[in-house]
C-alpha cells in the first residue's frame, strides 16, 4: 500500500540525511530500545489524512483498510462503515458533508487523536460544523498506525445516543380577492390514515382494512391502493372523517399501531368558480419536481401550487419547513442544527370579484380570454379564460378540452390589426411617415409589383386617407406601404419598435405566462433556415405572419398609450406587493406629437361614423359624467349642462388575424376609456369567430358597461365584414 510505502521513504530520507555520528556519543546498541518518534509521527498523521480523504470522496473501501483490527471485527466490513455515514447523512438531510483536519496530532504512548471539523450541508436546517476526534492507535503487528473508529467520529455522543431531525411545518398562506372575498384558505381536517411500516403481517392488515372499510365506506382494496406505493415510514392519509367517528371507533383504532388519526388543513376553495386561472390550485409535487423540493426541505409529500397565482407565488404563498437536527445521549439533549420554518404569507390580488364574475358570464363558453387592467399602474382587475374550470371538480375531460390554460397570458395569437399602432409608431418614429400624409387607397396596394397584390379588407378602397385616419379606418393599404417604408430602412427596425412596446417578452405578472414571438431577419434564418424578404416586413406591419402575442400583451401595450407613453409590468398581487418604481416603467419611442395622434386614431374608430371600424358597434354608447362624477344617459343631465357635460368616450382598435387554413379569423378588440382621462383597459380575444369589430368589440363594451355599472347591452347577432 503506496501510504505505508511513502512513509518508510520519508522516514529513510531522514535518516539518510543526517550527518557522521560524533564518536563521543553512546553507540546506537547502548541507547534504550524505544521507537523513533518521527517516522510513528508521520504515520499516524497521513492515516488521518488518508482516512479523511477516503471517507470525503466516500471510498469506504479504503477507509475500511485504515481501521484497526477492533474497528473492523465491530463493523464486519466496508458496506457497514458506508451504511453508518449514510444513516446519519439521510437523518440530518444532508446533500453535502466535508471532513478536515484541524491542528496537529495529540499523542500519548501508542495513542494519537486527531481533531476533525465536518461541514454540513442540510436541505432542512441548513449548514452547521460539528467538530469531533478520531482516534488512532499503534499496531506493532503492521508496525504502522490504524484508525479507532466509533460513530463518535461522526458526531461526538452518537456511539451510544440517537440522532433525530424534528420538523416544523409550514401553514400556507390564504389568497383573498381585492374587496377581501376569499379566493383560497387552509381548512382543518381530521384524515385517518396508515403507516405501512408498522403493519405486523397479512393477518393483521386483512383486520386493519377491514376496519378501516368501516370508518371510511370504501372497499378494502381501494383504502390498500391509498398507501401501498407509498414509502413505508410516511403517513398515507386514507379519508377525511368526522370526529364523532373517530370517536366511536376510538378503541378498535387503538389496537393497531399502524392507523393514526391526525389534524392536517388542506387547501379549499371558497369561491371555486371565481377566476379559477387566476388562483390556480395546488396538489401533490410533480416527480420531476421532487428532487429540486427535497433539495429545499420538503419531505415529498407536500401539496405545492401547480398553476396560477398559487404556483407562481408559491414559495411567498406556502413558506418553507423548518427544523432541528438534535443528539439524544447520555440523558442529555444537544442541537447540533436548526432552521426555523418560514410560514406563509397571506396574499391579497387586485381582482374585483364583481368585475371578474361579469367578464367570465359575458365571456361564456366561448373559447377566448378578457383581460381589464387598471390604466393608471396596470393592475390587473379581471382576467378571465374559456374553456374554463372549477377548482373543486377538476374533471379528465376539462384537462382534455384544455381548460386548464390561461388563454389570457399562455395563449399565443397573430395580433392582426391592433399591431397597427405599433406599426405607426415605428412609421413615425423612424421620419418615414407623419400623422397627417395623405395616401391613396383604390383597393390595392402594388408595392412589391402587381404579381404580389394584396388587397385592402374595403374592395372598393379608401380613396385618400390619412395615417390618423388610416388608423381609424384599419386600412390595409396605409400600413403595407409604410412596412414598406421601414424595410427599406432598417429590416430589423419593426421588430426593434415591437419589442420596446413589450411584445416578445413576458410582461412579469405573477402567473405562468408565454413570451409570444416577434419576428426578425435573425429569427426566420434561424427557426426556418430561409431569408428575410420585405413582405415579411409587410405582413407584419398589419399584424400578420410569424408574430405571436398573448391578451395580456396587447392589454400591456393600450395600458402604455392610455397613460401617456410608459410600459408598466401588470400585476396580480397587491399584498405584499414587490415595490416596483416608476424609474422601472420602460417609455415609449413616441413623441407626445405621435402618441397623440396614435389616442386620436383610437377614438374614431369607436366614434367616427364614416371611418371608425366600431363605431356601429357603439351606437348608443351616449354617457356622460353627472355633476357628482357618476356616470349616466346624457340624455338625462338637464339641456342647460348637456352641452358641456363631460362624455365617456371608448378609444380602441379591433383586430381580425388569420388563423391559416380554412378555420375563421381570431377576434380582436382592445379599448381603453374614458379617452381623456383612462381609467380601465380592457382587451378581448375569442378564437376562429370572425371579425374583431363584429365579436370582440360589443364583448368590450358590455365589460366596460359592467364596470361602469351601466345596463348591459344585449349582445348583437349580426356581423359586418371589415378589416
Amino acid at each position: 500500500m503506496f501510504v505505508w510505502a511513502a512513509a518508510s521513504v520519508i522516514a529513510a530520507s531522514c535518516v539518510n540525511s543526517t550527518p557522521a555520528r560524533d564518536p563521543t556519543l553512546p553507540t546506537p546498541s547502548a541507547l534504550s530500545p524505544t521507537r523513533q518518534p518521527a517516522p510513528r509521527l508521520l504515520s499516524a498523521a497521513a492515516v488521518a489524512d488518508t482516512f479523511v480523504d477516503a471517507i470525503n470522496r466516500q471510498d469506504f473501501v479504503t477507509a475500511f483498510t485504515l481501521l484497526d483490527a477492533s474497528s473492523r471485527a465491530k463493523l464486519k466490513d466496508a458496506d457497514e462503515l458506508r451504511g453508518r455515514y449514510e444513516a446519519v447523512r439521510t437523518t440530518a438531510l444532508a446533500s453535502r458533508m466535508e471532513t478536515q483536519l484541524r491542528g496537529g496530532l495529540l499523542y500519548q504512548d501508542e495513542r494519537a487523536t486527531a481533531t476533525l471539523v465536518t461541514r454540513w450541508e442540510s436541505s432542512l436546517v441548513g449548514a452547521f460544523e460539528v467538530t469531533s476526534t478520531l482516534g488512532l492507535v499503534f499496531d506493532p503487528s503492521a508496525d504502522d498506525w490504524r484508525a479507532s473508529w466509533t460513530p463518535d467520529a461522526i458526531i461526538p455522543g452518537l456511539t451510544s445516543g440517537i440522532l433525530r431531525m424534528e420538523r416544523e411545518e409550514t401553514q400556507r398562506g390564504a389568497i383573498y380577492a381585492a374587496d377581501g372575498t376569499p379566493l383560497a384558505i387552509q381548512r382543518e381536517f381530521i384524515t385517518i390514515g396508515v403507516q405501512r411500516s408498522a403493519i405486523v403481517g397479512p393477518d393483521e392488515e386483512r383486520r386493519l382494512l377491514d376496519l378501516l372499510s368501516q370508518i371510511t365506506q370504501l372497499a378494502p382494496e381501494a383504502i390498500k391502493a391509498k398507501y401501498a406505493d407509498r414509502p413505508e415510514d410516511w403517513f398515507s392519509p386514507i379519508a377525511d372523517v368526522e370526529e364523532a367517528l373517530i370517536d366511536e371507533y376510538y378503541d378498535h383504532i387503538k389496537r393497531f399501531p399502524a392507523i393514526s388519526v391526525r389534524s392536517r388543513f388542506q387547501r379549499h376553495y371558497p369561491n371555486p368558480n371565481l377566476a379559477p386561472h387566476v388562483v390556480g390550485f395546488v396538489g401533490f409535487i410533480p416527480p420531476e419536481s421532487l428532487a429540486a423540493y427535497r433539495a429545499r426541505g420538503f419531505q415529498g409529500d407536500e401539496q405545492i401550487g401547480l398553476s396560477g397565482v398559487e404556483a407562481a407565488a408559491d414559495a411567498l404563498i406556502g413558506g418553507a419547513p423548518g427544523g432541528a437536527l438534535k443528539l439524544f445521549s447520555g440523558g442529555y439533549l444537544t442541537v447540533l442544527a436548526e432552521r426555523p420554518a418560514v410560514q406563509g404569507q397571506d396574499v391579497t390580488l387586485t381582482i374585483s370579484p364583481a368585475l371578474q364574475l361579469a367578464a367570465q358570464r359575458l365571456l361564456g363558453e366561448r373559447r377566448g380570454a378578457v383581460v381589464v387592467l387598471r390604466a393608471e399602474d396596470s393592475a390587473v382587475l379581471a382576467m378571465a379564460s374559456s374553456p374554463t374550470f372549477s377548482q373543486t371538480n377538476l374533471t379528465g375531460r376539462a384537462i382534455q378540452e384544455g381548460a386548464l390554460l390561461n388563454r389570457a397570458t399562455q395563449g399565443q395569437y397573430p395580433p392582426g390589426s391592433t399591431f397597427k399602432m405599433v406599426t405607426m409608431a415605428a412609421g413615425i418614429g423612424e421620419g418615414v411617415t407623419t400623422p397627417d400624409e395623405v395616401f391613396r387607397d383604390p383597393g390595392f396596394w402594388d408595392g412589391y409589383g402587381v404579381a404580389f397584390r394584396k388587397t385592402c379588407w374595403l374592395r372598393s378602397g379608401h380613396g385618400r386617407i390619412s395615417l390618423q385616419a388610416g388608423l381609424t379606418a384599419s386600412c390595409n393599404v396605409v400600413f403595407y406601404e409604410v412596412g414598406k417604408r421601414l424595410q427599406e430602412k432598417s429590416a430589423y427596425v419593426l421588430g426593434e419598435y415591437a419589442r420596446k412596446f413589450g411584445f416578445g417578452a413576458r410582461t412579469g405578472i405573477e402567473l405562468p405566462e408565454a413570451a409570444g414571438l416577434v419576428p426578425d431577419p435573425d429569427w426566420k434564418q434561424r427557426a426556418l433556415g430561409e431569408a428575410w424578404t420585405g413582405g415579411d416586413t409587410v405582413n407584419l406591419a398589419v399584424g400578420q405572419g410569424f408574430m405571436l402575442v398573448t391578451p395580456l400583451q396587447v392589454a400591456q401595450m393600450t395600458a402604455a398609450i392610455a397613460n401617456g407613453g410608459l410600459v408598466r409590468h401588470p400585476y396580480l398581487i397587491a399584498s405584499p406587493r414587490p415595490k416596483r418604481s416608476v424609474e422601472t416603467a420602460a417609455r415609449l419611442p413616441l413623441t407626445p406629437a405621435a402618441l397623440e395622434a396614435i389616442q386620436r386614431g383610437m377614438v374614431g374608430v369607436t366614434r367616427d361614423a364614416r371611418l371608425g371600424t366600431t363605431a356601429y358597434r357603439f351606437a348608443g354608447f351616449d354617457y356622460c359624467f353627472d355633476a357628482e362624477g357618476r356616470v349616466v344617459l346624457c340624455s338625462r343631465i338637464p339641456a342647460p349642462a348637456r352641452a358641456s357635460a363631460r362624455r365617456l368616450i371608448v378609444a380602441g382598435k379591433s383586430g381580425t388575424a388569420q388563423a391559416g387554413g380554412n378555420a375563421k379569423p381570431f377576434a380582436w378588440f382592445t379599448a381603453y376609456a374614458p379617452a381623456d382621462a383612462p381609467e380601465i383597459v380592457v382587451t378581448a380575444l375569442l378564437e376562429n369567430i370572425g371579425e374583431g369589430s363584429s365579436y370582440a368589440a360589443p364583448l368590450v363594451r358590455q365589460i366596460i358597461e359592467a364596470y361602469y355599472g351601466l345596463a348591459i347591452s344585449p349582445t348583437p347577432r349580426d356581423r359586418r365584414e371589415n378589416e
